[in-house]
């Protein structure tokens, strides 16, 4: 396993750790405790941030056809994106679906903006002899020229 899949498998485990810390909030309730709305909400928001990080796990670990952390990781991102830019408005169904719909939008754009630096990376060119960005430095247009116009 490398390091991508190890990092897949931390950040599911670090999801369902949250779960389990919300749904404990409920289960220790006594007699006078109160269920409020954000506790709900945070098991609703931990349940589907989990589940982003398990369709990457599923992916590298064979659930599904197994890929690499890397193809794994892009591919999950893209299923968010498109959860973001394609879901459907909640016509009916109550507050409940609502409020389910939106923990599913949030889920997919933590798990976007967990990656987001990471899909950077990976995206990258593979070609390393490509000629490196100009920086501003102090080379004038001239001295580029004469320099492009050295080379073999």
């Amino acid at each position: 396993m490398g390091r991508l899949e190890d990092l897949a498998v931390h950040h599911a485990n670090a999801a369902r750790w949250e779960l389990g810390e919300a749904l404990n909030r409920i289960a220790s309730l006594d007699d006078e405790g109160t269920l409020r709305d954000k506790d709900l909400a945070r098991i609703a928001y931990a349940y589907q941030r989990m589940s982003w990080w398990l369709q990457v796990t599923d992916l590298t670990h064979g659930r599904e056809e197994t890929v690499d952390g890397a193809t794994a990781l892009l591919t999950v991102r893209q299923r968010a994106r498109e959860l973001l830019i394609n879901a459907r408005p909640v016509n009916n169904g109550g507050l409940f679906a609502l409020a389910m719909a939106e923990s599913r939008r949030g889920g997919a754009r933590a798990f976007l903006d967990a990656t987001e630096k990471l899909a950077e990376v990976l995206a990258l060119p593979s070609d390393h002899n490509a000629p490196p960005a100009d920086t501003g430095t102090s080379a004038t247009a001239n001295d580029r020229a004469s320099a492009e116009g050295n080379r073999p």
